[in-house]
């Protein structure tokens, strides 16, 4: 014969689901079913990308400025040689003043697409979290009459 230990012995999920408090909580802070035990780990995880995110972004950002200044100081530091180079070639003003001006030309034509790349790119973003918000409210309402269908079911 085999004795039990009722003070010790754990109800199962059904049992105890008359012991949950108002917050959906059960009162010695044990999950009352899986799908508790899935919500709060996804719920961890999602935090913790979201608090590393702008680390990540940080990070990411100081990289790619350092790695722009390093292009500029290149240039910079190859300055004083290409001036004495391309001085003893003996460029004439006018010829000085229209490469100026070509140059003027591509960088401005250049940096307006730079704005026109960084506004579709913002754009862009502000689409897919547009259809994210409309994809989450239609699974909340899928999933609500789920939900609504099965209750009315008689098991």
């Amino acid at each position: 014969m085999q004795v039990s230990n009722t003070k010790n012995a754990k109800k199962s999920e059904w049992e105890s689901l008359g012991d949950i408090d108002a917050k959906g909580k059960m009162p010695t802070g044990e999950y009352s079913s899986v799908c508790d035990i899935w919500k709060d780990s996804v719920h961890k995880v999602i935090t913790k990308m979201e608090y590393h995110t702008p680390i990540y972004l940080q990070a990411y950002s100081q990289m790619h400025s350092e790695f722009l200044h390093s292009i500029d100081n290149s240039f910079g530091t190859c300055y004083i040689w290409q001036k004495r180079y391309f001085d003893r070639m003996g460029f004439d003003q006018k010829a000085i003043n229209a490469y100026e001006k070509l140059c003027d030309s591509a960088t401005g034509s250049a940096m307006e697409w730079m704005d026109v790349y960084a506004n579709y790119k913002r754009f862009e973003s502000d689409l897919a979290i547009q259809y994210m918000k409309i994809g989450n409210s239609c699974l909340r309402w899928w999933v609500d009459m789920f939900g609504k269908t099965m209750a009315s079911w008689k098991f």
